[in-house]
């Protein structure tokens, strides 16, 4: 460390002493109190919280303190950070002063209503705090983004587009411009789901018992070239429409064990009266 020459006027400020470069001001003066060592404002904090016992320390030497640092800490602190602090230290006197005299339940029970407000006042300020950054981190209009606007059409083009109308609308069909193609994709013929209604339909009328799922399915050809694309989509429109059979109570589904093959089966009602055709019959 080097010595630093002591500051006009002749006086030996701590704050400075033994520094080759000035410390970072505190944020509020800095306490030692019975049970607190730290700056003020964490002090106020926590005593409005009451997670600290504020009752025990005493209010001569906080006062004391605080007029130290106040007096210390004039050339380097703004006025309106002063008072900020001063602020600071009324509010922890009023606290202090609240301790000192709860003689009635009815003062002690206003003095709860007062810490609970000012610990929503503090919850409200903390939230508006985190929008206030939150807004402030959003991109803003003119800064960080820009409307796009349609670029403006002068009324010189206008009236030559105008015109440029009126002479295909004269020299008729033959003179218009083709007309652009219409980009359509080719849908594949496959099985749909309206295939796989009737045909389920057709032959839970002829073996109403029915079967399994792959009964139902459409022969797909051997030789085509998109034989596993077919036979998914077959799958898939035969397993809709039995859900949808199911749902009207057209049919029956079951799967005795998971992920085994499906059951498909006519209502019970068609059931019972293939089951009597076939008594008849014999």
């Amino acid at each position: 460390m080097t010595d630093v020459e002591p500051a006009a006027g002749g006086a030996h400020d701590p704050l400075w002493h033994d520094w080759e470069a000035p410390p970072r001001l505190p944020a509020s003066p800095v306490l030692h109190l019975e049970g607190f060592d730290g700056p003020m404002g964490v002090l106020l904090d926590l005593a409005e919280r009451q997670r600290i016992d504020f009752g025990r320390m005493s209010i001569l030497d906080l006062a004391e303190q605080f007029v130290a640092a106040m007096a210390r800490l004039a050339d380097q602190v703004t006025l309106e950070q002063r008072a900020d602090w001063l602020v600071l230290a009324t509010r922890l006197v009023l606290l202090r002063s609240r301790l000192l005299f709860p003689n009635s339940p009815e003062a002690a029970a206003e003095a709860e209503q007062d810490a609970a407000g000012e610990l929503r006042r503090l919850d409200d300020l903390a939230t508006m705090r985190a929008a206030g950054i939150w807004l402030q981190q959003r991109p803003q209009l003119g800064l960080d983004v820009f409307v796009r606007r349609p670029p403006s059409i002068p009324r010189e083009g206008g009236y030559v587009a105008l015109m440029e109308a009126c002479l295909v609308v004269l020299r008729g069909r033959e003179g218009r411009p083709e007309e652009t193609p219409l980009y359509r994709p080719a849908i594949p013929d496959l099985w749909r789901v309206v295939d796989a209604l009737a045909r389920i339909q057709t032959l839970l009328a002829e073996y109403p018992a029915g079967g399994d799922l792959a009964a139902f399915l459409p022969p797909v050809a051997e030789k085509a070239t998109d034989r596993p694309l077919r036979a998914r989509a077959a799958v898939a429109s035969t397993f809709l429409a039995g859900l949808e059979l199911a749902r009207e109570g057209s049919l029956t589904l079951a799967q005795d064990v998971p992920f085994r093959e499906l059951q498909l089966g006519g209502a019970p009602s068609s059931l019972g009266e293939g089951v009597a055709a076939s008594t008849a019959a014999a």
